[in-house]
């Protein structure tokens, strides 16, 4: 793997467009599995810690209203991990190879000489074009964007180096399996995860953290009696929409979808309710 990473490093200090020698396809499986793991522990060892401390600096808001209808599973691995990748590496890196059309109208010299400065834009422009996946717009976010699309910066970097070496699918694969890893890993971890518990002799409260709404019907129910809430069921609702519903609140942070069961024996009011899901939104930030 050293001596993989040393290409890369060598490929990209003075890139040139020249396919790897000898190739084969389980020389091309080895880089691409070679590559993918390395992404995965940097990612592991340095950009998650790294986004952590960041959020607690700057909360970072990928989405402040979840789009119920595009949140399932399926679409998401569908879109996120097939469709994407497929269409930004045909944007970003397809034309990073000499052909015949090129031929045409340019020299091979001068194209060695565009050759670089393309490889420099995409990449630069790959990294940047993610900053979209924030709704942050706060002067210390600006600040720490850069860090924030590091990780796009890097894989640009592989991503560009496999295209030139190997081919465009090779690309299209890694950049494929690193979005379907970032799709389904999240998936698997809530799958174990323990619901958030807050009891006392007055009541019970169950939230269920969720990562993708499924194909059932959202349930919103509420059992009231002057002014007290005695029951609550809500199944695959936003935490945001909830409190927009029943406070006309508007939070501007990261949303989160949810089941609540609330149980009270003498009923709590809307308002030691709403402290309720604001102490879970703070263990959920801790």
């Amino acid at each position: 793997m050293k001596n993989i990473l040393l290409e890369v490093y060598t490929f990209i200090k003075n890139p040139n467009d020249q396919r790897i020698k000898n190739w084969s396809l389980e020389l091309n499986v080895k880089y691409l599995l070679y590559i993918l793991f390395f992404k995965f522990i940097i990612a592991a060892l340095i950009y998650i810690p790294l986004i952590y401390f960041l959020d607690k600096i700057e909360p970072l808001v990928y989405e402040t209203r979840i789009d119920y209808k595009s949140n399932t599973f399926l679409q998401v691995l569908v879109v996120t991990s097939i469709l994407v990748p497929i269409v930004e590496e045909f944007i970003f890196r397809y034309l990073l190879r000499y052909n015949k059309l090129f031929s045409i109208i340019i020299n091979k010299d001068k194209w060695n000489i565009i050759f670089k400065i393309l490889v420099y834009t995409s990449i630069f422009i790959f990294g940047f074009v993610h900053s979209s996946n924030y709704e942050n717009n706060s002067t210390l976010f600006y600040c720490i964007l850069p860090i924030l699309i590091s990780t796009q910066l890097i894989g640009g970097v592989f991503l560009t180096f496999l295209r030139v070496r190997f081919n465009l699918l090779t690309s299209i694969v890694l950049h494929v399996s690193w979005n379907g890893l970032l799709t389904i890993i999240p998936f698997a971890i809530t799958i174990f995860e323990k619901p958030y518990e807050n009891s006392s002799e007055n009541h019970t409260l169950i939230i269920e953290y969720l990562n993708y709404n499924t194909n059932k019907l959202q349930k919103l129910e509420i059992d009231s009696i002057s002014n007290k809430i005695f029951k609550i069921h809500i199944e695959e609702y936003s935490f945001n929409h909830i409190l927009d519903t029943l406070y006309q609140y508007e939070r501007n942070k990261e949303d989160l979808l949810i089941n609540i069961k609330l149980e009270s024996k003498k009923g709590i009011s809307k308002e030691e309710f709403k402290k309720l899901l604001f102490d879970y939104e703070n263990s959920e930030l801790q």
